[in-house]
């Protein structure tokens, strides 16, 4: 009865809101309400070969497969979620939508016998001031549910680059195509590799990225991010 007490006054005077329309949640450990989780809107993707986000990739890598967990779409509940990973500070949220992802992708993972999850990196300088990488966070989150291992140590970001936000689908390219090195060969040697990020938009970044895994020894690449710009 104490703690029900307890647990009530905290509530009230230390509400916990949910990250993806700021409404009180009745749980201090929900990170998000029934109605957000929803709302997230799934693409399916992992269930369908040919869908969007693999033929990005059409004519410019060979990767085994791409997909994308959710639609990311303004002022929804999945957008306000990763601006809250991105630039707010919230490590445990990236954990939790990582767990969501592997939920998702267990089985297609497991159909492509994929060994290790590598997450898209971030220069130093944009790490250290955020606090950490939010595709290693998706990591976590996914090895949790999945039991995939990552390793955070494999690929690294040489060159500081310029937001993409505004930059079309060639200029983004031209943006990243030679700033990804592999530090870590034998990590990935014979391997079936799944990169792992954020949002995809046209995927230039994770284009860069699977040219420089494959050729620098992986078995396979298969792509994945949390959302995707329809």
């Amino acid at each position: 009865m104490l703690r029900a007490w307890r647990d009530a006054l905290v509530h009230l005077f230390y509400p916990t809101l949910c990250f993806g329309c700021n409404n009180d949640l009745i749980h201090q450990d929900q990170l998000l309400c029934i109605e957000c989780i929803g709302a997230l809107g799934y693409t399916q993707f992992e269930n369908i070969r040919n869908n969007p986000v693999e033929k990005l990739f059409w004519g410019r890598v060979n990767v085994q497969f791409a997909t994308s967990t959710f639609y990311y779409l303004e002022k929804t509940p999945l957008q306000r979620i990763v601006h809250h990973i991105k630039y707010r500070k919230e490590p445990e949220l990236g954990r939790h939508m990582g767990e969501l992802m592997g939920m998702k992708l267990s089985s297609l993972f497991k159909e492509q016998e994929m060994t290790l999850c590598i997450p898209m990196p971030l220069h130093p300088k944009r790490e250290y001031e955020r606090g950490y990488n939010q595709a290693s966070l998706l990591c976590e989150g996914i090895f949790k549910t999945t039991g995939l291992a990552y390793n955070e140590n494999v690929l690294v970001r040489n060159e500081h680059t310029k937001t993409q936000t505004k930059k079309s689908r060639k200029e983004r390219w031209e943006n990243v195509a030679s700033i990804f090195e592999v530090v870590d060969h034998q990590a990935i040697s014979h391997k079936n590799i799944v990169l792992v990020d954020d949002v995809i938009t046209t995927g230039a970044s994770s284009e860069a990225c699977a040219h420089a895994l494959l050729e620098h020894g992986a078995k396979t690449v298969g792509i994945c991010s949390l959302a995707f710009t329809a």
